[in-house]
């Protein structure tokens, strides 16, 4: 039945969340907006489609998920995407090595909302959020003591 699953964040400002999400690797499938914003996604990703919109957007793909960033879309109202997130309710979890997500946070000057700790699930997990608050478990398998 279900084939597909994909995330959309609505972001106050996709000009911070873009870099963000790019740092860790999430490559660009499609983008829409203004002229400036998909010229300046074709310099990172020169065969990215593209389409003509209002408000600025792009969606990543990562193995069989879409994840999209926005500042705006026809359904929403448009102060949700002024919103700060204040709730860890939902969040992402990504499969990453977790000691690389921690380099590029440090590189970067990303908040790590909670340092690397290891679970008796048999994860290793570390916690970021994004610029607007959205919580993003970065995670990876760990076999020991």
């Amino acid at each position: 039945m279900i084939s597909k699953l994909g995330i959309h964040i609505k972001t106050a400002d996709i000009k911070k969340s873009y870099p963000f999400y790019k740092a860790f690797g999430f490559k660009a499938i499609f983008a829409y907006g203004k002229p400036g914003w998909l010229t300046m996604l074709k310099t990172d990703f020169p065969e990215l489609p593209t389409a003509p919109e209002e408000y600025n957007g792009v969606t990543f793909e990562l193995n069989n998920t879409e994840f999209e960033l926005g500042e705006g879309h026809v359904a929403v109202k448009p102060e949700v995407f002024k919103e700060r997130i204040h709730s860890s309710k939902v969040s992402a979890m990504i499969d990453a090595p977790v000691d690389e997500v921690v380099k590029i946070c440090n590189e970067n000057n990303f908040e790590i909302a909670a340092k690397p700790r290891i679970f008796h699930w048999g994860k290793r997990e570390v916690v970021v959020k994004d610029p607007d608050g959205f919580i993003l478990v970065f995670r990876e398998p760990f076999k020991g003591k």
